[in-house]
């Protein structure tokens, strides 16, 4: 019998567009107990992680950015991707994106250099690194959209699927938002809840959020939310424990609604308690309740 494979125990590859926030997220990795290292070739990613372990217990979580330009880094890449997973007892590729707008404000903002311009303008070369990285998107266990994401709230989501502890379990995420400021493209779900009955059309409700007795009461009143959850939570119940049989780490169901204050936010809580109850883990984001509060205040 040939001995076990040397690993170490947590190897992350995090790789997707310029400008996305691969940078920060390795910035804040370093702090929560990662070596890192930046843009390393990929024929010496393996001699890396072997030359990490042959050092002794020092270092046992490793996070390495990689960059994708063309055809032939992505064919490098795919030749050498399973020599590289076998590295580590947990391994994932992370990738991180934006919308097209927010990368192009990010570029005109900061006026770096985007690496693909060469002789193509900032929005031709977001295009084509978009074009090009679509088969390593597909790979990625992990997609992370930072389009209406802080640094802080970035800092945060890797904090809850990076640390030591948080492996061992489905980490699941439920997040509401408004259609009007447009969908995540990193959820693994999107439901619709805009078929409910809309308190926005009640002046007296307007004010309030789904976590309020006012909009809960009125969303209740006639059954079809209450139906519409016991709805997903079977269908949940029924899905996570076999993604959790196929080491699946992280499930994102994403809830809309037309502003994200109302319909959707009910939907989350209450979806978030029942399955907490129901033992899973989960983790409860609002992303547009105070886009939309701010914007009905004005009104008033």
């Amino acid at each position: 019998m040939s001995a076990p494979l040397n690993q170490i125990d947590h190897l992350i590859l995090l790789t997707g567009y310029s400008g996305a926030g691969k940078s920060s997220a390795l910035k804040y990795l370093e702090d929560i107990g990662f070596h890192w290292v930046d843009n390393l070739p990929f024929h010496l990613i393996p001699q890396f992680v072997d030359h990490i372990i042959s050092d002794g217990p020092g270092i046992s979580r490793v996070a390495i950015g990689i960059h994708m330009r063309n055809k032939e880094s992505l064919d490098k890449f795919h030749a050498c991707y399973d020599g590289i997973s076998k590295k580590a007892k947990r391994f994932e590729m992370v990738f991180f994106e934006a919308d097209f707008a927010v990368l192009t404000t990010r570029y005109r903002e900061t006026r770096r250099r985007h690496p693909m311009v060469r002789n193509h303008t900032v929005q031709e070369a977001i295009t084509l690194e978009v074009a090009n990285l679509e088969p390593i998107r597909a790979m990625a266990d992990m997609v992370i959209d930072t389009s209406r994401m802080t640094i802080p709230s970035l800092k945060e989501h890797l904090n809850l699927v990076f640390q030591p502890d948080s492996g061992s379990d489905l980490m699941v995420f439920i997040r509401s938002f408004g259609f009007k400021f447009g969908s995540n493209t990193d959820a693994d779900m999107v439901l619709d809840a805009r078929f409910l009955p809309n308190p926005f059309y009640d002046p007296a409700l307007r004010p309030y959020c789904g976590s309020d007795s006012q909009i809960i009461k009125f969303l209740e009143d006639d059954g079809e939310a209450l139906a519409f959850l016991e709805h997903i939570k079977t269908l949940l119940n029924y899905l996570l424990p076999r993604y959790k049989l196929e080491k699946k780490r992280y499930f994102t169901v994403d809830i809309g609604c037309t502003g994200g204050r109302h319909r959707s936010v009910y939907m989350v809580e209450s979806l978030t308690k029942m399955l907490r109850n129901d033992g899973h883990n989960v983790e409860m984001r609002h992303r547009d309740i105070d886009r939309e509060s701010l914007r009905i205040a004005g009104e008033n």
